[in-house]
Parts: structure tokens; C-alpha cells; sequence
């Protein structure tokens, strides 16, 4: 399913039959060779999803931390507990609009024009 980027062939098949139904092979003749492609270039420089950072509890509420109030024993004071049980992750969040990815290796410009 994924690329292979190996010297010996292409990801996209150099052991493929040709016009007279013989297979290629990678020693061959140089116009039967099929060109190599820079898996840099094959990559998108835009970003759509990003994993979200927040949890959701069993009300369905979602946010960052969750606390409990709990009742100190033999008084009127009240406590903040922090809540860590039944949480579920937020999971993968969509971009509204696509972002620039921080490692992509092309600088993108735009000409000035005068």
C-alpha cells in the first residue's frame, strides 16, 4: 500500500509489462527506465487536522481540566478536586482553512510586482 523508495525500483512499478508484454527489468535499456521522484515533492505543504488537546466528560462538556466540588468533612468549607476519571480525548480536530506546514522543506513566495 505505501511507496517504495528503494534504489532498485519506483514506487510506481519499473517491473511492468511494456508495448511487447516483456517485463522491464532495472538493469534495462536507459528509454525504458522510468524517472525518480523526490519523495519531498510527492509531500503537501498544508496542514488540515491537528490532534486536540481537550477531553470531554460524561456530560459531554468539553474543556482543558476538569474539578469536582467536594464537601470537607465536619465543616462548612468547600474543596476543588480535580477530575480525572471518565474523561475521553477530544481526537483529531479539522483546520476551518488549511495551514502552512512548520517543516515543509520549499520556501513559497509570491513575486513583487511593480
Amino acid at each position: 500500500m505505501g511507496a517504495s523508495w528503494s534504489n532498485k525500483s519506483s514506487w510506481f512499478g519499473s517491473n511492468s509489462p511494456t508495448k511487447d508484454g516483456k517485463i522491464s527489468s532495472p538493469n534495462g535499456p536507459p528509454y525504458l527506465k522510468q524517472p525518480k521522484l523526490d519523495p519531498r515533492r510527492l509531500a503537501s505543504q498544508f496542514v488540515y487536522t491537528r490532534k486536540g488537546s481537550m477531553y470531554f466528560d460524561e456530560d459531554g462538556d468539553l474543556a482543558h481540566e476538569f474539578y469536582e466540588e467536594i464537601k470537607v468533612d465536619d465543616s462548612q468549607k468547600t474543596t476543588m478536586r480535580q477530575k480525572l476519571a471518565n474523561l475521553r480525548p477530544q481526537g483529531t480536530v479539522y483546520y476551518p482553512n488549511p495551514r502552512l506546514h512548520v517543516d515543509f522543506p520549499i520556501p513559497m513566495y509570491s513575486p513583487i510586482e511593480k
